[in-house]
């Protein structure tokens, strides 16, 4: 009886074996299935993407050709690109550009004087209107009757305010320059006078960043050159028209010309820029002096007066006379610039 009851729990036990492996084979078989079937769906949807994609791409280029084959949308892509690119130019002008007037300073072709004119001129917002000015003075006057003679590979380097005084930088080329004692006195004048009209009393020239004693040899440039008066230059327009007979460094000569025929006396008017208007002269025949003295100019130097001298002749005619012009030296009491005009005296 034992035994018929041992071998029916094995019986059992076998049977409940069996199928619980069975069912945990279905399980496994299951799971990789829909594994499988999800990576099918997962690589169908992959593969359907890129198939759309390539579509996409395949009507847009269609698209793309089409238009540029359109005439009436290619000129309305070029109208719409002028039209947008014109606007912003102009917008870009409008906000950068400003109007300036300048004063520029030079002096006349015969470097006898020097003159001031206005110049009007279109810069960038923020650029450095100072360095424009020098830079504009650098290129020379536009005007026939006025003169520039500065090397023209000159660049401005920098301008900057040092203690109150304007620091002009030049480029080595400012030493080309080739002017005499009267030319290199005009520069430190217009150079200073240009930067007076933003607020400088003194400008002080370099080369390179270093001050030098003497820019060409005549004048210190060791310290800062003093600006005039604006008033006391003439605007070009003012310039005197009368023909000057004889000239130098001091004297313009309006009359008598070389070698006049002169009677009775003898008026000599014209120009100084002598130590405070004093023009010194004498008359003599060649042997003596028959006359001497001075007048006063209308104004002294470094600006131009008028002077009017008047010599009375005496009743000896048919005689050649000269009348000589002169600076009175303060050091030593010796004739400065002195111009001679050749008269002949008749009855």
């Amino acid at each position: 009886m034992m035994k018929k009851l041992l071998f029916l729990m094995f019986i059992c036990f076998s049977l409940t074996s069996a199928c619980s492996n069975d069912a945990a084979n279905s399980s496994n078989s299951n799971d990789q299935i829909v594994n499988e079937n999800l990576n099918n769906l997962s690589d169908q949807t992959k593969d359907n993407e890129e198939e759309n994609n390539v579509k996409e791409k395949e009507k847009n280029k269609e698209i793309d050709e089409t238009k540029s084959n359109d005439p009436v949308e290619n000129v309305k892509e070029e109208t719409n690109e002028d039209i947008n690119g014109e606007a912003n130019e102009s917008e870009a002008l409008e906000l950068e550009q400003e109007t300036h007037h300048l004063i520029l300073y030079f002096s006349d072709r015969d470097l006898m004087d020097t003159y001031r004119i206005k110049k009007e001129v279109e810069i960038n917002v923020g650029d450095d209107l100072e360095k424009i000015a020098i830079g504009e003075w650098l290129k020379g006057p536009d005007h026939e009757e006025l003169s520039g003679w500065v090397y023209s590979g000159v660049i401005v380097e920098y301008i900057e305010e040092v203690d109150g005084v304007a620091h002009v930088s030049l480029s080595k080329e400012i030493l080309k320059t080739s002017m005499g004692s009267s030319g290199e006195s005009m520069f430190a004048t217009q150079i200073a006078m240009i930067m007076e009209q933003f607020g400088y009393a003194q400008t002080q020239v370099l080369v390179e960043g270093k001050v030098l004693e003497s820019l060409f040899g005549h004048v210190y440039s060791g310290e800062p050159f003093f600006a005039n008066e604006p008033d006391d230059f003439l605007w070009i327009d003012e310039k005197d028209s009368r023909e000057i007979t004889m000239k130098n460094d001091a004297f313009k000569i309006y009359e008598p010309a070389a070698d006049s025929e002169v009677k009775g006396e003898i008026v000599v008017r014209g120009l100084a820029r002598v130590y405070e208007g004093t023009v010194s002269y004498e008359f003599e025949d060649g042997h003596y002096i028959l006359d001497e003295g001075f007048t006063t100019a209308s104004a002294g130097g470094p600006g131009w007066g008028e002077f009017e001298i008047v010599i009375e002749l005496d009743d000896v005619v048919d005689y050649s006379g000269r009348v000589i012009l002169f600076e009175e030296s303060a050091k030593d009491g010796s004739k400065l610039h002195e111009l001679i005009i050749p008269v002949y005296v008749i009855e």
